[in-house]
């Protein structure tokens, strides 16, 4: 079971690792089709002030308490899955 302590990790971890595919110093032999994918998850990535809000909801509500989130499956193209 992920403890919500792990998913909003997960999201400041996951936003390091995109930033570092887009950095070609850190990862150079990376192609540029996977920076731009990198650059277009980042695009609506939630910033560090709203991970910090949604983690505060969280312990106000006991529930994810963030209303953009939704159970919508898609792909990496926009299709459902």
């Amino acid at each position: 079971m992920t403890l919500p302590y792990e998913m909003y990790n997960s999201l400041r971890n996951t936003k390091n690792f995109l930033y570092d595919l887009l950095d070609s110093t850190k990862t150079p032999r990376v192609p540029k089709s996977i920076r731009l994918r990198a650059r277009d998850r980042l695009k609506h990535f939630p910033s560090d002030l709203d991970i910090n809000d949604m983690e505060r909801r969280h312990k106000e509500t006991s529930g994810f308490g963030y209303p953009f989130f939704n159970n919508d499956e898609k792909d990496d193209n926009g299709r459902e899955t």
